[in-house]
């Protein structure tokens, strides 16, 4: 028995959930990030944990949701990367695939094509080809890759992606070109499409694979270097991991291999989190709010079910890895307001991050953000913030003042009205969007809001979109940090095979099948885990004939021939809730199998809190003058500290709700009260 950790990276702060696995204790860090290097701020979050009294040597589990891959993606940071793809084919990747401008971006003047991670000029045609059976049609010409792996060398091309056409059917010859890539290169790192991704359609393969290789590098040298720092620090448990985008634990030794799959490593975490809390509370039906420093992220569970996605678009980049459906905008508590060209208050994507962080933080930050109009509406006061930061409200006003009052000619407290209405009319929209995506009613959803912001503009925005309930997590600062002990370890294992349902023989599914488990048995034995604790489950990625996409169906193991016709109905009734209509009689067409195995490990299960009465004055600590976005007015609001509520406690707004990691802002005209878990559940009378 002993200490089970996680450890989220965040834009501005670095969040630490520890719990005892016998006595179910929980503690609590909370320090700033430390972008130059994300691992200090890990060892610094658990340096307080080990400086409070725990002993290094009884940490028995550590899970870890970083953004090192994410960052190096959005920032355009990555290693200096080549690819090398089938002669002929080198426009693959720059064409692009079907992508084009969409939203604010068909009509912004000027809008500019994203760049490419690989310009043409570190771009190299390998000549050797096979068809779609996987058949050689023309020999891997190997003096080919010897020829661009030198001269990728003296560019400078620190990792290679290795895309041929067909590599999914079968991988030789990219194997091969691997093999002699690391003979002639040997520092280089090498990506191959049929290992990240051996799946149809050439580009998005080779996207994800250039991806991959983009930020494969960082992300190693960061593991690498953080395991070291573990190490030296006295934690010897082989129980470390990183969060993946698709909601699973990867060992950290192992997770190198699978950089591009740890893009959404954070907000992942948060949308397990949230759908645990959602069953506990009875709202199977949530709308994540994932508010930070940096940026928002919204997610969609509907009936208890987190959305996935088979890829999706981050840094402006497509990816084709499975992820966790979820959708991140430039907004948060860090988000920088700017007048625009055309002479309008803009509020971000642009952030002040850690560093230095809002003016407010007095660490040299002059330019106004949410946190700081947050500070002069009230909503936050001058006390000490997570992470041991004063808020300097002068500064705060100051920063607002120059910036964005003077110019547009209004008041101090105009300012920072408009620019938190802004910022709540974007993350609005964007929560009504997501919504309307699946065809979902906001009415029948329950707004989570967390994250050091999330509990701010919460009950704003879901006044806004309509959503009649907020919840809001015990720890909503840390909650993609208890996701990290709320989940297993999972991976997913692809092979596009095309074939018709009803001609496909039983024995070619068999062995498509059982070589995808050899694979998942094989990483799972690298991991340190016994056959025996290995759950897989099997599902095969069905679509009409001539379709251009497909929808995922589960399949039945050991199969048999009866299944086909279980399989193809599956199908139908999938399609027609999907779409609203289905063909039952058209051919269906095998196109992608799918194994998904997962490994149990130690969870956290969140302890009840002590019951009280139904009023919470005990939890009164003083009041404040809060800002009323209805009467435009400021209005005297008492000031709760959340750790002294009790479950059973109602609240009136105006109200505001303080904790050492978040903030929760209850306006006039709302209720809240507290369930059995400490979860705030806010009624807006929507």
């Amino acid at each position: 028995m002993g200490w089970l950790i996680g450890v989220d990276t965040g834009g501005t702060f670095t969040d630490l959930v520890a719990v005892h696995e016998e006595t179910r204790e929980l503690r609590f860090a909370k320090v700033p990030s430390t972008p130059h290097d994300p691992s200090l701020g890990v060892m610094a979050a658990l340096e307080q944990l080990l400086e409070a009294g725990v002993q290094a040597s009884h940490i028995c589990f550590f899970a870890h949701g970083t953004t090192v891959g994410t960052n190096a993606l959005l920032e355009g940071k990555g290693a200096s990367t080549g690819l090398m793809i089938t002669r002929g084919f080198r426009a693959v990747y720059e064409a692009r695939g079907f992508s084009q401008p969409s939203g604010a971006a068909l009509i912004d003047p000027f809008y500019q094509k994203p760049a490419l991670l690989v310009p043409q000029r570190r771009t190299a045609e390998i000549t050797g080809r096979l068809n779609a059976k996987g058949e050689v049609l023309q020999p891997l010409d190997e003096s080919d890759v010897r020829d661009a792996a030198r001269r990728m060398a003296k560019q400078g091309v620190c990792s290679v992606a290795v895309c041929f056409l067909f590599s999914y059917v079968d991988d030789r010859h990219e194997v091969r070109a691997a093999e002699i890539i690391r003979e002639t290169a040997p520092n280089m790192r090498v990506s191959v499409s049929s290992a990240v991704l051996p799946v149809i359609r050439e580009y998005i393969r080779t996207s994800t694979t250039v991806v991959d290789a983009f930020v494969g590098p960082g992300v190693e040298t960061y593991i690498i270097r953080l395991a070291d720092r573990l190490a030296a620090r006295g934690i010897s448990t082989r129980q470390l991991f990183v969060m993946q985008s698709h909601g699973g634990l990867v060992r950290m030794e192992a997770a190198p291999r699978y950089a591009g799959q740890l893009l959404l490593s954070g907000p992942a975490a948060g949308l397990i989190a949230a759908a645990r809390l959602g069953a506990a509370t009875g709202c199977p039906n949530v709308v994540t709010f994932d508010v930070g420093g940096t940026s928002t992220d919204i997610g969609v569970i509907i009936k208890g079910i987190v959305g996935e996605t088979q890829g999706g678009v981050i840094g402006q980049q497509d990816v084709g890895t499975p992820m966790l459906k979820v959708g991140t905008l430039g907004a948060g508590g860090g988000t920088l307001a700017w007048i625009g060209k055309d002479g309008l208050l803009k509020v971000g994507p642009q952030s002040a991050g850690a560093t230095p962080g809002p003016a407010c933080y007095a660490r040299g930050g002059e330019h106004p953000t949410v946190t700081d109009a947050n500070l002069v509406l009230g909503a936050l006061g001058g006390s000490t913030l997570a992470g041991g930061l004063e808020l300097d409200e002068g500064k705060a006003a100051a920063a607002i003042e120059a910036h964005v009052a003077l110019p547009l000619g209004i008041s101090l407290v105009e300012a920072a009205d408009g620019i938190v209405r802004i910022l709540n009319n974007k993350i609005a929209v964007d929560v009504r969007l997501e919504l309307e995506a699946q065809g979902q009613d906001p009415r029948k959803f329950a707004l989570m809001a967390f994250g050091g912001a999330g509990g701010l503009h919460a009950a704003e925005v879901a006044r806004m979109v309509n959503i009649p309930t907020v919840l809001v997590p015990l720890r909503p600062g840390l909650n993609c940090a208890l996701g990290l002990l709320q989940t297993s370890v999972r991976h997913q294992y692809l092979r596009s095979h095309m074939r018709l349902l009803s001609e496909c023989p039983l024995r070619e599914i068999e062995d498509l099948f059982i070589k995808l488990a050899q694979q998942a048995e094989e990483d799972a034995r690298l991991e340190g885990f016994e056959r025996s604790q290995l759950t897989m489950r099997r599902s095969l990625e069905l679509r009409y004939l001539h379709q251009g996409y497909q929808l995922a169906v589960p399949c039945p193991w050991p199969f048999r021939e009866s299944d086909r016709d279980r399989l193809r109905e599956a199908f139908h009734e999938r399609h027609q809730q999907i779409y609203g209509q289905s063909a039952s009689k058209e051919k269906v067409e095998m196109v992608t199998f799918r194994l998904d195995s997962e490994v149990m490990v130690p969870q956290l299960d969140l302890p009840e809190i002590e019951a009280g009465g139904q009023r919470g004055e005990r939890a009164v600590t003083g009041e404040r003058q809060l800002w009323d976005f209805i009467s435009r007015r400021f209005v005297k609001a008492p000031l709760y500290e959340r750790d002294l509520l009790l479950a059973g406690d109602r609240l009136a707004g105006p109200a505001v709700i303080a904790q050492f990691d978040s903030t929760t802002i209850l306006p006039a005209g709302q209720t809240a009260s507290v369930d059995r878990r400490g979860t705030l559940i806010i009624e807006t009378g929507c």
